[in-house]
């Protein structure tokens, strides 16, 4: 007999649909199985929050027991409460405490959830309050005896409190989160204050330190200077880094430190560069320049290692390398300064003697060294820029000096009460001398060559009689007031127009100098034409000048009363001009700076 095989898979019957019918059979099945397993499981966990929320152990006599205690002792509580105020304690506080711990075992017992229920939260947000409200009352007053031994500079002591008190506060936040007065903001604030504590003895470690550092640095100790550096240093940047949001630590101080630092550290090089300067000079002294220039070309490479090293020092500044340029440059040009020095100084002597047939001669030899000077070593600072200035000058005018001279001291006249060795010109400078000096005519109108020069500020008039000073050898300046009042002396106001160019006989127009009759003491001019400059007294203000004599648009009335007036020095008018005084008294250096 045969068997037929029976096969074990599943098969449904077919259908119209085929195969798709299969497949949503198939899909049915499984979202079925999927459901019963998710009912089971939720009856599981149902089970589960049952067991979290209710109890078994359901007893109705319990629950009325613990809801007695727990109202008799809320009510002890409040007694206690509304009787101590706010000299309630702690003890007191756990009356209520065990209130609540009988409440909610009455919840237990009684098989409702304790933990949404209404009264037993505002229970427990009460039972926060207070326990928040008695902790608040010893920071407060931990706070304070800190703040007490922080003003007696006790800050190690006054630490510990902060620090006793940014902790309770710290359990207020954490153990009583429920309450109304936990602050993150206080707690964070002790925590700061307990900071600054450890913090104010730290700058002040890090001043003293600094305070000695530069002690040794002055005494050249620079192996302590070194030292105590960076132990301030690294005070300094502790507080920066762990102490910077509790005070306000200088973040310059830390590159003041570290220049300081450097300085101790480039002690060597300064040191040796000292060596090198000190040995030039002693050179210099000698007239030994070929050893003082290798001296000061050493001091310079030491100074220039310097500064490449160590950026920071003290030591490393532009004016010291600039010195020590200067100072070499000036060793190489000492020989052909001496030499110059003596040409100026034998021109000098010639001018003042009025021996100018050498001049030329001398004067060219002084231009050419000058020269030679300023190429080779432009750096020196023996050879001034004035003193340039006055060679080359005096190069140009060296034939015309004899002239000019003439001129001037043929011109002069003492002044009545005025030491005999100061004189005055005796005219206003005239446009064709001032053109000579100069070598340019600023006046407004020069079509008159023998008039007073005008437009001229007050620098123009200075500048004139600086340069006038090195054709002559001695001091040219402007007169004072009180000078020019000697000079006029008394007028005669009913001749005065045979003086002085006024109103009523000029047209309005300058005249020549010297065409008018000279005053009693020899002088022409000194009223009308054109104003003249003085100079101004000493507690006169920077840019006020003054100017005197009126000038030719004057009403002769004015002259003699309203001829004094204050203007600007940087001011140009075309009836002002100047004249001057020679102090024989007074040489002039034109080498001088």
């Amino acid at each position: 007999m045969q068997f037929q095989k029976k096969s074990f898979i599943l098969s449904f019957p077919q259908s119209k649909c085929g195969g798709a019918g299969a497949v949503v059979l198939m899909l049915l099945a499984g979202a079925v199985l999927i459901f019963a397993c998710y009912y089971a499981s939720g009856l599981k966990g149902s089970n589960n929050r049952e067991n979290d929320y209710y109890t078994e152990k359901t007893d109705g006599d319990k629950a009325k027991k613990y809801k007695q205690e727990s109202e008799e002792l809320e009510s002890k509580f409040n007694s206690l409460h509304e009787f101590k105020r706010d000299a309630i304690t702690n003890e007191d506080i756990d009356i209520y405490d065990k209130a609540i711990i009988a409440y909610e075992k009455y919840l237990i017992y009684s098989g409702v959830d304790k933990r949404i229920n209404p009264r037993a939260d505002k229970m427990r947000r009460k039972l926060h309050n207070l326990r928040a409200e008695k902790i608040r009352e010893q920071t407060i007053k931990l706070e304070y005896a800190a703040e007490k031994l922080a003003k007696e500079k006790k800050y190690a002591e006054a630490e510990k409190l902060f620090s006793t008190a940014a902790a309770q506060e710290r359990r207020i936040n954490t153990q009583f989160a429920l309450a109304e007065k936990k602050s993150h903001a206080r707690m964070l604030l002790l925590e700061n204050r307990m900071l600054a504590m450890q913090a104010i003895p730290l700058v002040a470690k890090a001043n003293a330190l600094e305070k000695d550092g530069r002690a040794a640095l002055e005494a050249r100790n620079w192996a302590r200077a070194n030292l105590k550096f960076r132990e301030a240093l690294k005070v300094q940047q502790l507080l920066w880094t762990d102490y910077r949001n509790v005070i306000s630590p200088d973040s310059n101080r830390i590159a003041m430190l570290n220049a300081l630092l450097e300085t101790a550290s480039s002690a060597a090089d300064f040191e040796e560069e000292e060596r090198l300067s000190a040995i030039a000079k002693a050179a210099e002294e000698k007239g030994d320049f070929e050893t003082a220039k290798t001296a000061f070309a050493g001091a310079l490479e030491r100074q220039s290692m310097l500064v490449k090293n160590f950026p920071r020092s003290q030591f490393a500044t532009p004016e010291r390398t600039q010195a020590l340029e200067v100072a070499l440059a000036n060793a190489g040009a000492r020989q052909d300064f001496n030499e110059l020095k003596k040409t100026t100084d034998k021109i000098q002597a010639e001018i003042r003697d009025r021996k100018p047939a050498q001049i030329p001669m001398l004067a060219r030899r002084a231009a050419v060294l000058a020269s030679k000077i300023m190429e080779q070593f432009p750096t020196n600072s023996l050879v001034s820029k004035t003193f340039l200035q006055n060679i080359q000058y005096i190069d140009v005018k060296s034939r015309d000096i004899e002239p000019i001279q003439k001129a001037v001291f043929d011109a002069l006249l003492p002044i009545p009460g005025v030491p005999e060795k100061t004189v005055m010109l005796r005219k206003e400078v005239s446009q064709a001398f001032y053109m000579y000096v100069m070598g340019e005519n600023p006046s407004a109108n020069t079509t008159k060559p023998l008039a007073p020069v005008e437009s001229v500020n007050y620098g123009n008039a200075l500048e004139f009689c600086r340069r006038l000073a090195v054709l002559i050898g001695y001091e040219v300046r402007l007169p004072s007031f009180d000078e020019f009042e000697a000079a006029l002396g008394k007028q005669d106001e009913a001749r005065l127009i045979e003086y002085a160019w006024t109103l009523e006989n000029s047209g309005g127009e300058i005249h020549a100098t010297g065409t008018k009759k000279a005053n009693e003491n020899g002088f022409f001019d000194l009223l009308g034409n054109v104003s003249e400059w003085v100079l101004p007294p000493k507690d006169s203000r920077n840019l006020e000048g003054f100017s005197v004599g009126g000038d030719c648009q004057f009403p002769a009335t004015m002259l003699l009363k309203e001829h004094k007036q204050k203007t600007i020095k940087t001011e140009r008018n075309r009836l002002r001009g100047f004249r001057i005084i020679v102090d024989f008294s007074k040489p002039v250096d034109f080498s001088s700076k």
